[in-house]
């Protein structure tokens, strides 16, 4: 297979039941009766054929699937909590028949979940690949008992084992810890993402260590919760901000348990630096830094404006040279939304909560209005007009769409700002009192 997922629907049922069997995804078009004349039987009534779905039922009915799950749960007296899993099997060949892809997706389910669960089996064909849906119903219609199968690695060989049978394609060697291509993509960019960063925190923790206790403390103290135990297969990090865990072995060869390990053992006899981070160079003379510059701006524009230049980023200046602090590395992924907040503070000169806040009220104001422009414009579209107002009227809404967008953007800004002010705040401060306390023990500025 080359796609499978499942997920738990908890909320509408019927909606999840709809999706699955819409015609107007599972029903052929014109023109894919006429590609698959060969290979498929059709009735001789046309009208008939133009409404033929791929959607079958395992122990249900598709036409009352819906009422005979909830019957099973009122029996079951388990109404509550997930009421169905909805998942999706895709196929790499785009040559493979409807029926085919019908026939795998009902095999799959009925060894799957035949046995005990009321299962749904749709086969979809408005994508390039076609792609089986499956509704499962949470209680088994057999025991009562939940469903418990919806773990990808419990089923995917199954799958495997259908497709090979009918010589489809599959992954016999699946990379399950292969990060997202989106991240990868980041990281071809060179921009910082999750992984990049707790590997950098990594080797900077094994740096200055030489046991895995040393590595385990300059870790934590990075603000990194740490599962090192000797017991665990695999050895786990969870960033700060997340709730997440990161397998170690997941970032790479050089991060597996033993060769971390290794890596310990081989800084044993070596004069290792302390842990600190790079102090900033010292002022000479007394002139003013760009930093204390910058510093002279004051209230959220101020704040999030040498949040950014800790960072290392600002629009008018390249990076600074500084090392970047502990406290402060999870944010780089964030640096443009850092970034892109400044320039909005900046923009309407906001120093305060209560100016952000009157300004989002006034956002809101202003969208108000022009939606209620905009309707009535488009309801004059409707009406009997020339081609001349037609296009000016059509002109005028598009400029009211363009201004609706930026307003709501900027309400989002608005929103984002207020939530997250109080915390980079409290970073700022976090890092400044942790600068002040070392420049205090070793009597030279950082």
């Amino acid at each position: 297979m080359a796609v499978s997922k499942l997920w738990a629907v908890k909320h509408s049922l019927s909606k999840v039941i709809d999706y699955a069997s819409d015609p107007r995804k599972t029903k052929y078009t014109p023109e894919q009766y006429q590609a698959l004349r060969d290979v498929i039987a059709y009735a001789s009534n046309e009208e008939k054929t133009e409404h033929e779905l791929f959607v079958e039922g395992i122990n249900c009915n598709p036409a009352t699937a819906r009422e005979q799950f909830i019957t099973v749960k009122k029996q079951c007296g388990k109404t509550d909590g997930i009421q169905a899993y909805h998942g999706y099997l895709s196929f790499k060949e785009t040559d493979i028949t409807p029926e085919l892809a019908q026939k795998v997706g009902m095999e799959f389910a009925s060894k799957v979940w035949g046995e005990r669960f009321q299962v749904i089996v749709t086969t979809h064909l408005n994508t390039k690949h076609l792609h089986c849906h499956f509704v499962i119903n949470s209680v088994s219609f057999v025991d009562g008992k939940r469903c418990q199968d919806t773990s990808w690695f419990k089923f995917r060989k199954v799958a495997d084992r259908i497709c090979e049978k009918y010589n489809l394609y599959y992954n016999d060697t699946p990379n399950r810890s292969k990060q997202s291509d989106y991240l990868s993509k980041l990281e071809r960019e060179g921009k910082p993402t999750r992984y990049t960063i707790v590997k950098e925190a990594i080797d900077e923790a094994i740096s200055h260590s030489s046991t895995k206790a040393e590595f385990e403390y300059y870790l934590k103290k990075m603000g990194y919760t740490v599962n090192l135990s000797q017991s665990r297969k695999y050895w786990t990090v969870i960033p700060k901000g997340y709730s997440k865990p990161i397998r170690l072995k997941n970032l790479g060869e050089e991060y597996t348990n033993s060769r971390i390990t290794e890596r310990l053992k081989e800084n044993r006899g070596k004069k290792l630096i302390p842990f600190s981070d790079e102090k900033p160079k010292a002022k000479q003379y007394n002139l003013p830094t760009r930093e204390d510059k910058i510093k002279k701006h004051k209230g959220l524009y101020g704040l999030y404006l040498y949040y950014c230049y800790r960072l290392g980023y600002l629009p008018k200046y390249k990076g600074n040279n500084t090392k970047l602090h502990y406290i402060l590395k999870e944010d780089l992924i964030k640096m443009e939304e850092f970034s892109r907040e400044m320039r909005f503070l900046g923009k309407y000169r906001i120093e305060t909560k209560e100016q952000l806040l009157f300004h989002k009220e006034g956002c809101m104001r202003e969208i108000k209005t022009l939606v209620y422009e905009r309707a009535r414009l488009r309801n004059k579209v409707r009406t009997n007009i020339t081609d001349e107002e037609l296009k000016s009227t059509k002109e005028e809404i598009s400029q009211l769409t363009v201004r609706l967008r930026e307003l709501r953007k900027e309400v989002r800004l608005c929103e984002k700002i207020y939530q997250r002010s109080d915390e980079v705040q409290e970073k700022l401060e976090k890092v400044l009192a942790d600068e002040g306390k070392r420049i205090k023990e070793g009597g030279e500025k950082a």
